[in-house]
């Protein structure tokens, strides 16, 4: 997994690689991957073109070292535990979520990664495939192997993907549909206390849902025994 202070060959990164990485963020998050220009983000972080190429390559090196900093920057993706911890299957989800929750608006995060990651899911680059593998694909394991044990059914299993996915998407909301909710609930603000009540709220809501389906499934089986007897 990404760890912010390295670059992407292990070494540890020095202030000037820091630096173009943070304005590239700003830029990228701002104007997207396609629109931002080199010339642009050496400009604001004070240093040559020779500095980027140096460290990065071109453009597209620079944008996914871009995306691994956000990565870690925005969380702690670093040191995401797939077991999930919570001894129970709703305190593991309520983890899950508030996770997830925290990793997009913690007091501590810049906001720049968010609004790089709609750009990234709008308009996919060459690097959507790290971003899908390396940041998204070990949390939907987590959260499809979570749902999958509470409904008794396999995590590829179709109505596991579904339920994985209407659960994910309730979190997204947050983040992608922030401007939205500026103007639908202009009293709503994101605060330390507002994300565990929406961690709460999230978890027991589809944690009901869930227990009905768990419910539905064992009927079905209960009921498939009874007719093949």
């Amino acid at each position: 997994m990404p760890d912010r202070n390295r670059s992407h060959n292990g070494a540890p990164r020095d202030a000037t690689e820091v630096r173009i990485l943070e304005t590239a963020g700003h830029v990228f998050s701002e104007t997207g991957f396609q629109a931002a220009k080199v010339r642009d983000i050496c400009a604001r972080a004070g240093v040559n073109l020779a500095a980027v190429n140096y460290h990065f390559g071109d453009k597209l090196g620079l944008y996914n070292e871009v995306l691994r900093y956000a990565a870690c920057a925005a969380g702690d993706a670093a040191t995401f535990n797939p077991v999930l911890p919570g001894r129970t299957p709703e305190a593991k989800l309520r983890a899950f979520v508030l996770g997830l929750l925290q990793h997009m608006y913690g007091e501590d995060r810049p906001a720049w990664p968010v609004r790089l990651m709609t750009h990234e899911l709008a308009q996919p680059t060459p690097a959507f495939d790290y971003v899908v593998d390396q940041i998204m694909r070990p949390r939907h394991n987590a959260i499809r192997a979570l749902v999958g044990g509470v409904i008794g059914r396999p995590p590829d299993d179709r109505q596991t993907r579904l339920c994985a996915q209407s659960i994910t998407g309730q979190i997204i909301l947050y983040a992608h549909g922030r401007e939205v909710l500026k103007r639908l609930w202009p009293d709503f603000q994101f605060t330390p206390e507002t994300l565990q009540e929406l961690a709460s709220h999230i978890a027991s809501f589809s944690y009901a849902a869930l227990k009905s389906f768990a419910r539905r499934n064992a009927a079905a089986k209960r009921k498939q025994k009874q007719t093949a007897r």
